[in-house]
């Protein structure tokens, strides 16, 4: 299984480059969802990141079959030893039962090296089949960790950047 998940953030421009550059990586480049202008691109290899300023996640777990062409989210959760426990569990039993429609796969993660910092990466169909999941009566964290002051968590969308044709 692969042990990291590289990304960056940049311009068109240059994340074409890096993307262009390396061919054998297959990099997907995106634009934020809800950010006009925001792009991001995703190396998937697990090879040494190309990237100058990379942001690494860890993988503490993965199901399904990817399709990086498609939608992706990331929710990123702050949670203490207790509230990993639990996360982890509701997490596993997802990954067990099986993926909800929409989904073709899903990620555990970390962010580098800071376990605390958990982060789930899905791949979809659409956003439309996210929201469905999202809204569901499913409660993948318990809203006693929402509701506290402390909890953080935070959401990013990014769907494929169309491919300009070369001029």
């Amino acid at each position: 299984m692969k042990q990291q998940i590289a990304i960056t953030f940049g311009n068109e421009q240059i994340l074409s480059t890096i993307r262009d550059k390396y061919p054998d990586r297959h990099l997907v480049i995106y634009q934020a969802l809800n950010q006009q202008g925001k792009m991001m691109i995703l190396d998937y290899s697990g090879k040494e990141s190309i990237f100058k300023s990379p942001v690494y996640y860890d993988i503490l777990g993965h199901t399904g079959a990817d399709k990086w062409e498609g939608f992706i989210s990331f929710s990123t959760l702050d949670l203490n030893f207790d509230q990993q426990k639990v996360f982890d569990a509701r997490l596993n039993k997802l990954m067990s039962d099986g993926l909800p429609i929409g989904m073709h796969s899903i990620y555990s993660l970390n962010y580098h090296k800071d376990i605390s910092q958990r982060v789930i990466l899905g791949t979809w169909d659409s956003y439309s089949n996210f929201e469905i999941w999202k809204n569901s009566s499913h409660e993948f964290i318990p809203k006693e960790y929402r509701d506290s002051p402390s909890f953080y968590s935070h959401e990013a969308y990014y769907t494929p950047a169309e491919k300009k044709e070369a001029e």
